[in-house]
């Protein structure tokens, strides 16, 4: 599954300090400064703006030590941005809709929440198609949108997620079935940013309440990290979380794990959590000196080779740049926005760019960052602090827990959309308006009552914003270019004949338009037609000139015009007009001629090429008549001339050949006749052979992998290249095969076909490979890239794995299973967010996947096999689910749950599987067993579990991890001999006293 994300600041963060900081009010209500007003409250904001953030200054004591942090400033170096774009913008059909958070899906749809009304929205540019969606929860104020891929197989196969700030809920929307799943948060959450992982976990800020919240949509599991020093009021936050990203992180020992970025708006700290351990690290912005940042939305991408979030300021008009930690201290830099009051708001990285993209919502600006120039940073030391359980040092201050619950999902199904088509309300070119300065480049837009707030990129670079106030979203797209050419360039006629010439336009960037041509600096008299005449590029039109009778004689030069967009491009042309030749006198008897080839008989030429024979017409005898020269058994595409093409013999003339690169190749004898006007036929004694060569029209194909290894159930990415060779230009298809066939393998490709330019023109296409989980084995995959003649191929040798875990091999094949979505959920979820649990994994996977992998591959292999395996582990899953329960009762204390669910499963997978074995062992030796030896076992395995006990707590205190190890696997062995022992013991002497 591919995840997209979208993160956008809501309008109601606008520059206005006070407005931020102390109150909630609708987006709709509360919008960022405008000009108009601008010059009449300036004085009267800074005042404010300055009085109320002494206050805070002097009242407000950080809950953190001051950072340390190196000297130095930003001093980015001057680029060369894009001088213009085209600027584009469409209204939403719902009158004050108020478009807020937006998103780009992998087909190129545009999602956008509608925050005023309570809608969500689909945009389709290719046919300006606005799809509408009433949200069912009304009033409920959406912010922020995420779009998650979920299938290849068509554009309404993703998930759309949103925020409801006002209604405090989650949101999911399905666009295959129009069914709206939401989620319901305590009151006064407010939650505003959004994300999705790749497990489809989905974490929030909760603005209202000062919590950080991960959602699992499968159980409606519900935990909630409440942050330091979060208020105690919900819906009057002390702290304001807004933005949200999710960091994969993977390590050799401990595997996955989320790094949570978020920021603190009030607080003014940028805050990760990692999520397996509850450890919480905080950079403190109050420390640089620079009064307020009030951080809000932010992003992350790879800047400078340095994995950072990035994130807008709106009380220090900066954009800023923090590097991962790597525990000594973080890189950050930073730099400020030469506009002003700018009121950055939605921030995204532009990795083609190595941009940071964001709106200047009190400018009515869409701005960038280059950050190829960012060599001088500053080393920020954060702290540290664990969120209960205190498993670290030192351990955050109250309030700050973790909970659990259980969210209240409703699902509407079958929401009917309204579409509508919005022809663009607006189409423009805009320059630069600032920069660049320090990095900074600025695009201002011509409405200055627009206020931007979100941003998105799709895959052609494109940057699409909302526009709060005046109800749009809007495009910037990089200029449209185009070219045109001709093919020949040359072409001879007589009068009364017709030429023709084809011509090609080709697109080069941007978004194409209609392009018209048009033939300039034609002679009178003549026509011309294009057919087609109009069209988007690429395409070919075929240009044909008829002359008249009274087309005057001569050499023309002619321009045909290309214009789309406002653009105009040329190519030129050249039409030589002859006369034809005037009738020759009256034949006078007896009259005879020859004709001869008197250059070489045989030439060899390429397509496009041109030839040139000789020829000597000879008179034999009598009076000379006029002759008149002729040709034939030329290929088509082919255009001849003679440069005397009638004379009296004795002359000589030269048969000129023209090709074009679309001339057949091959071996053409030319039949040259010479008639005279008494009727007397000729031909030369050998015909002349033309031999014409074909252009190379090839391409090549190729991949960066030879082999491929898959685990069921998985997929992989790779790139394909298509290079032409010499001219070609032509559509290039692919496709694929597997050798041996198996519908479990799927291959697809996005696009489907390219073109690429031509003489080494390049093109690509990603190829994913899908092995569902009934797929094993070793295939040949064969991809076909054609263009009728030629193919070429490429040959992938795939390997398709078992998966290693015996669980999920022997339960219906499949990891999407309910008992290994239980399973699962109860590892990731319970037991490894424990310091006891995780450690107790460590060791635990270590001698699993020890054996795991061969037994799964003889279970794949024997269908019998793995029917007695799922009925033997169906009592295991039954009793994890006892030990689940037990967790979730103990679970105010996590460590304890820990211990107390190993501790159940322990006993009763020792009860379950190993007392009756071990009761008939106990019998076959009931002789030796007497009243006191029950008491002796009991307690060897009191003081076993009384010594296990203590070193657990010694090293939940110390935090050590290879102890815990140790003693967290004894614990559970102990407790699985103690389930089959003591029982057994009781049963046998049971019989013995019957007996």
């Amino acid at each position: 599954m591919m995840a997209i994300n979208s993160l956008h600041i809501c309008a109601d963060l606008s520059y206005n300090v006070k407005t931020l900081l102390f109150k909630q009010e609708d987006a709709s209500q509360v919008h960022c400064m405008s000009l108009e007003r601008s010059r009449e409250a300036s004085r009267t904001n800074v005042a404010s703006v300055a009085t109320l953030v002494a206050l805070i200054l002097i009242s407000t004591t950080s809950y953190f030590p001051t950072v340390s942090v190196a000297s130095g400033n930003l001093s980015p170096t001057q680029v060369t941005p894009i001088q213009k774009f085209n600027l584009t913008e469409w209204s939403v059909p719902t009158v004050g809709g108020g478009p807020l958070g937006i998103g780009v899906d992998p087909v190129g749809n545009i999602w956008a929440t509608e925050n005023s009304t309570s809608k969500i929205a689909r945009f389709d540019p290719t046919d300006n198609n606005f799809t509408e969606w009433n949200i069912p929860t009304p009033s409920s104020q959406p912010r922020k949108v995420f779009v998650e891929q979920v299938s290849v197989s068509g554009p309404n196969e993703m998930h759309v997620f949103f925020t409801e700030y006002a209604s405090n809920k989650i949101a999911r929307f399905d666009p295959s079935s129009n069914n709206f799943t939401e989620w319901q948060l305590a009151a006064g959450s407010n939650p505003v940013g959004i994300y999705v992982d790749e497990n489809t976990d989905i974490w929030f800020t909760e603005s209202g309440r000062d919590i950080i919240g991960r959602l699992a949509p499968s159980t409606n599991n519900l935990t909630e990290w409440i942050l330091p020093g979060a208020t105690t009021v919900p819906g009057s936050p002390a702290l304001k979380p807004w933005g949200i990203f999710v960091q994969v992180v993977t390590k050799p020992i401990s595997g996955s794990n989320r790094f949570v970025w978020f920021t603190e708006s009030l607080n003014n700290k940028i805050g990760r959590l990692e999520a397996n351990s509850n450890r919480l690290t905080l950079w403190d912005l109050n420390s640089l000196g620079l009064g307020s940042y009030q951080p809000a939305d932010m992003t992350f991408g790879l800047v400078d080779t340095f994995p950072s979030a990035i994130f807008a300021n709106l009380g220090s008009n900066r954009i800023s740049i923090l590097a991962n930690d790597t525990g000594g201290g973080s890189l950050y830099r930073e730099s400020l926005i030469p506009t002003n009051f700018a009121g950055p708001a939605g921030v995204t990285f532009d990795s083609s760019r190595s941009a940071i993209w964001f709106a200047e919502n009190n400018a009515w600006t869409i701005a960038n960052l280059n950050t190829t120039s960012f060599f001088v940073g500053q080393l920020f030391v954060p702290v540290y602090c664990t969120i209960a359980p205190a498993t670290g040092s030192p351990s955050c201050a109250s309030p700050a827990t973790r909970t659990f619950t259980i969210a209240d999902a409703t699902e509407t199904p079958g929401v009917s959309g309204t579409s509508q088509i919005q022809n663009p309300t607006l189409t423009s070119t805009i320059g630069i308006y600032q920069g660049p300065l320090n990095g900074f480049t600025e695009y201002r837009l011509p409405n200055v009552t627009s206020r931007p707030t979100s941003l998105s990129l799709d895959s052609r670079g494109n940057i699409w914003f909302t526009e709060n106030n005046v109800n749009r979203i809007g495009r910037l797209s990089t200029p449209y270019t185009f070219q045109v050419s001709a093919s020949p360039n040359t072409r001879n006629v007589t009068q009364g004949q017709n030429a023709t010439f084809r011509v090609q336009t080709a697109w080069i960037s941007g978004n194409p338009l209609p392009v018209q041509l048009t033939l300039l600096n034609a002679p009178s008299n003549i026509g011309a037609q294009f057919n087609p005449q109009t069209a988007n590029p690429p395409f070919t039109s075929t240009l044909t000139i008829v002359t008249t009778n009274s087309t005057p004689t001569g050499t023309f030069l002619m321009s045909i015009q290309a214009s789309s967009g406002g653009q105009n491009q040329f190519s030129t042309i050249t039409l030589n007009v002859q006369a034809p030749q005037p009738p020759p006198p009256p034949p006078q008897a007896p009259f005879n001629y020859t004709i001869t080839v008197t250059s070489t008989g045989t030439v060899t030429i390429a397509q496009g090429q041109s030839a040139s024979f000789d020829i000597a017409v000879s008179l034999t005898s009598g009076t000379s008549q006029s002759v008149n020269l002729t040709a034939a058994g030329l290929p088509i595409d082919a255009d001849y001339s003679f440069t005397a093409a009638r004379g009296l013999p004795t002359f000589t003339s030269t048969l000129q050949v023209q090709t074009d690169l679309n001339t057949p190749p091959g071996s053409y004898s030319i039949t040259i006749s010479g008639l005279s006007t008494g009727g007397e036929l000729h031909h030369p004694a050998q015909e002349p052979l033309l031999v014409i060569t074909e252009v190379p029209r090839d391409f090549t194909l190729t991949a960066p992998v030879t082999e491929v290894i898959l685990v069921q159930g998985s997929q992989t990415d790779t790139t394909l290249t298509v290079t032409s060779i010499e001219v070609f230009n032509s559509n290039v298809e692919f496709a694929g095969a597997f050798e041996p066939s198996a519908p479990g393998l799927m291959v697809t490709f996005s696009p489907s076909s390219v073109i690429p330019q031509p003489n080494g023109g390049t093109e690509h296409a990603t190829m994913e490979i899908v092995a569902q989980m009934n797929t094993a084995g070793t295939y040949l995959l064969t991809i076909t890239a054609t263009s009728g003649n030629p193919s070429r191929t490429h040959q992938i040798m795939l390997s398709v794995r078992v998966s290693p875990c015996l669980i999920v091999t022997a339960t219906f094949g499949t990891e999407l299973a309910p008992e290994v979505q239980f399973l699962r959920d109860f590892r990731d979820q319970q037991i490894t967010n424990t310091f006891a649990g995780s450690n107790f994994m460590d060791i635990f996977n270590a001698w699993y996947y020890s054996f795991s992998p061969a037994v799964a591959q003889y279970e794949y292999s024997h269908a019998t096999v793995r029917t007695i395996a799922k009925m033997a582990l169906y009592p295991l899953i039954g009793v994890l689910q006892l030990a689940s329960s037990t967790y979730t009762m103990v679970a105010f204390q996590p460590e304890l749950a820990a211990l107390a669910a190993g501790l159940v499963a322990g006993s009763l997978i020792g009860l379950v599987y190993l007392a009756l074995p071990m009761f008939s062992i106990l019998w076959l030796n009931r002789n030796k067993i007497d009243a006191r030896t029950k008491g002796r076992v009991a307690r060897w395995i009191t003081a076993t579990l009384a010594a296990l006990i203590a070193g657990f707590i010694i090293s939940e205190i110390f935090a050590l991890s290879v102890v815990m190890m140790f003693v967290s696997g004894g614990l559970v062995l102990t407790a699985l001999g103690a389930g089959s022992i003591l029982p057994a013991l009781g049963i046998v002497e049971y019989f013995r006293k019957k007996a």
